[in-house]
């Protein structure tokens, strides 16, 4: 879950900051949601993920796959 005290700050303040220096994808998690927000440098509004991640950094042979359902299910 995104902290209160934290939220504003993940989604605007620090997300801003990693557009502007072009940092290629930046995941705001809220386990609550049970979503992840996936922004990118030049993204006005994020996709949302709610099955799974694929992120393949330049240079990596294969991506990685991150399965939310299993992640972000209530234990």
């Amino acid at each position: 879950m995104l902290s209160p005290s934290t939220t504003r700050a993940d989604r605007f303040t620090k997300r801003r900051l990693y557009q502007e220096f072009r940092v290629p994808v930046y995941w705001v998690i809220d386990a609550e949601a049970r979503a992840v927000e996936v922004w990118t440098p030049d993204a006005t509004f994020p996709t949302v993920e709610r099955e799974r991640l694929l992120w393949h950094p330049d240079g990596a042979p294969d991506a990685l796959t991150i399965d939310l359902t299993d992640l972000l299910t209530p234990r």
